[in-house]
């Protein structure tokens, strides 16, 4: 992004989500002190503003911001941001910190022409991590629901025992106790499923991390490309072990991203931008 684009990116910039920049609110208070008060205010101002236009746009943090943002056009970049976005800030920090050792990785690799072909693999685990990672939040929300609702639950179906036991119950209501007890025991059956597919997504989350260290460390010892080489043909090998798993929970993780043509934007682990800023911040003067 140029240097005239960043200068009008910090003069606009609304950090928090404000309606309104913070700018044009001290570019209104130094118009009306000068014009009321003294001059000189003018020329206060036009020095304070410059120094703050410069700062702010010569951040290469305010600069990844705004690059993060205006990427969000691109199909991938939105595809991307809407995973990442709605991770919890821990899920976000694993995500970063896989990301940075992938692209030591992806560098590496792309250093020799022998190796570059490999990187696709690396590209192609990052995602699915941020994949699992949303996989992983989504069954954690119906856990927090199982575990509130358990006692619940059981009392209930304690209760419904109770009056079946009756020998003298209206065979209506029988009927309809009864299918109440098989939803409960459906839902308790979900929650048993789930709190197994959640150990699965932990373990198949750290064997991903595990296994991206392991080729950063190989990578960066390897005194050869057939020995890494190998390495990344069984990391092309897990790949796609997990992404089949992944691909076989639809019914409980069905508004996860599974589309097999979907890639991870080029600039996360070939940019120069910090993944997951997705918002202009505001220095203060």
């Amino acid at each position: 992004m140029s240097f005239a684009r960043r200068l009008w990116a910090a003069f606009t910039a609304r950090p928090l989500g404000m309606p309104i920049p913070p700018n044009f609110f001290f570019l209104g208070a130094m118009g009306l002190l000068g014009a009321f008060l003294s001059p000189g205010f003018w020329f206060l101002g036009a020095g304070l503003e410059l120094a703050y236009l410069i700062g702010l746009s010569s951040s290469d943090r305010f600069r990844a911001a705004i690059e993060a943002q205006a990427a969000r056009g691109n199909p991938a970049e939105r595809r991307y941001f809407t995973l990442f976005d709605t991770l919890e800030s821990g899920r976000r920090e694993r995500q970063r910190a896989l990301e940075g050792r992938g692209k030591e990785i992806v560098a590496l690799l792309d250093a020799d022409p022998l190796m570059r072909p490999y990187a696709d693999s690396i590209e192609q685990l990052v995602w699915l991590h941020l994949r699992m990672l949303g996989a992983s939040q989504t069954i954690s929300q119906v856990l927090v629901v199982a575990r509130a609702e358990r006692e619940r639950l059981q009392a209930q179906e304690e209760g419904i025992d109770a009056r079946l036991s009756e020998s003298d119950l209206d065979p209506e209501l029988r009927r309809s106790l009864e299918q109440q007890k098989q939803v409960i025991d459906a839902r308790q059956a979900a929650h048993d499923q789930a709190a197994l597919r959640a150990e699965r997504i932990d373990a198949e989350l750290a064997r991903i991390d595990q296994q991206v260290s392991l080729i950063r460390e190989q990578a960066l010892l390897a005194g050869n490309e057939r020995s890494l080489g190998s390495s990344l043909d069984a990391l092309t090998s897990a790949f796609n072990e997990a992404d089949r798993w992944l691909d076989s929970q639809r019914d409980l993780l069905g508004a996860l991203d599974l589309d097999e043509s979907a890639r991870l934007p080029a600039r996360v682990l070939r940019g120069n931008s910090v993944p997951g800023k997705s918002q202009p911040q505001g220095e203060s003067r």
